[in-house]
């Protein structure tokens, strides 16, 4: 049978000063009238039945997960609430054990919560044929075409193409702009678009192979009284990392749907209309001159006047105004307002 884990632990850092720890921005309302969360529920419910679909999250944002459950109807009890983050191994790891015991022949769709799809129907046809190439006992990868050398993306190399997938040479972590460069005039590589399709046994396999310290833990795991306890010896590490960039049973499907990973506000550029001059303008606002700006402001008035490739972006108790090239560095930036004791959970 069909199931899917949503995976909802992140913090969002690069949205700042939008998002925040207590208020990421997978519960925000960035490019819908939804949070980034509905609509990742909404965009898996025409494939996964309701009581199959399974989520990965922190238990600080427990009240806003419920509230994103209500629509849909998901099972509460279909929720993984982290005591503190481990990355993805350990969630689908867990969730995956927890499916498997109700489902031997379950196959699993992974997918993260702060993507933004186009072409749905298209995205829908993708995950059912990764499906079923999941049920010959592949790990089934997305992987997105280059449209720009990216340095915020990890990149995947494929080995070779077969009718129906491509076999995967290796995984590749966020490159320097000079191998970007070189990446995009390569037809072999794609952006890891962080999407996995396996079976349940299949991963679980993988995971007791390549990551055995997590895979002794999640078995030892019976209740919530060991869960609370055994949750925070797991190692902090990605599936990627982990079980990925090892196993030598992964496909990849060339995700041609319309894709844009939601992880800065330069993203944003590639799925809200801009006008005659490439400016967003979202909120309190109002400019002349500018080119190739972006302006948010949910209070105050924002006015610009003669900018070039800038961002301001203005909440209530911050400011952020940087370039536009300099947009993947915010995180770095919200570390340094951590160390300084300046940073606001909400």
């Amino acid at each position: 049978m069909r199931y899917a884990i949503v995976l909802s632990g992140g913090v969002g850092s690069r949205f700042w000063p939008l998002s925040r720890q207590k208020n990421p921005k997978q519960f925000l309302n960035i490019c819908s009238s939804r949070s980034l969360m509905e609509e990742a529920l909404a965009r898996i419910s025409p494939l996964i039945k309701k009581e199959n679909i399974y989520i990965g999250s922190s238990s600080m944002h427990s009240e806003k997960i419920k509230a994103c459950l209500k629509k849909p109807k998901i099972p509460l009890k279909n929720v993984l609430f982290e005591p503190e983050g481990k990355n993805t191994l350990g969630p689908i790891a867990l969730l995956s054990k927890r499916i498997l015991s109700a489902d031997p022949e379950a196959v699993i769709t992974v997918l993260p919560c702060d993507h933004f799809v186009k072409d749905k129907a298209r995205f829908l046809k993708l995950i059912k044929k990764g499906i079923g190439i999941a049920q010959q006992g592949y790990i089934v990868t997305l992987g997105v075409p280059p449209s720009r050398p990216e340095t915020g993306y990890g990149y995947i190399k494929i080995k070779s193409r077969h009718r129906d997938f491509c076999t995967v040479d290796k995984f590749i972590e966020k490159p320097d702009l000079r191998r970007a460069k070189v990446f995009l005039k390569d037809t072999r590589y794609y952006w890891n678009a962080g999407i996995f399709i396996f079976r349940a046994d299949i991963m679980l396999g993988e995971v007791s192979r390549y990551a055995r310290a997590t895979y002794k833990i999640i078995n030892q795991i019976k209740g919530s009284k060991s869960f609370n306890k055994l949750w925070r010896k797991l190692p902090f590490i990605s599936i990627d990392y982990a079980v990925m960039e090892h196993s030598r049973k992964i496909a990849l499907l060339s995700a041609d749907y319309g894709w844009t990973d939601l992880g800065s506000w330069q993203s944003l550029g590639e799925i809200i209309k801009k006008d005659n001059h490439g400016n967003i303008f979202k909120g309190n606002c109002i400019d002349m001159g500018s080119r190739n700006t972006l302006a948010w402001s949910e209070h105050k008035l924002v006015a610009t006047l003669g900018l070039e490739n800038v961002f301001v972006i203005n909440t209530e108790d911050a400011l952020l105004v940087c370039r536009s090239d300099k947009a993947q560095e915010v995180k770095e930036l919200v570390g340094l307002l951590r160390q300084k004791k300046l940073y606001r959970q909400t």
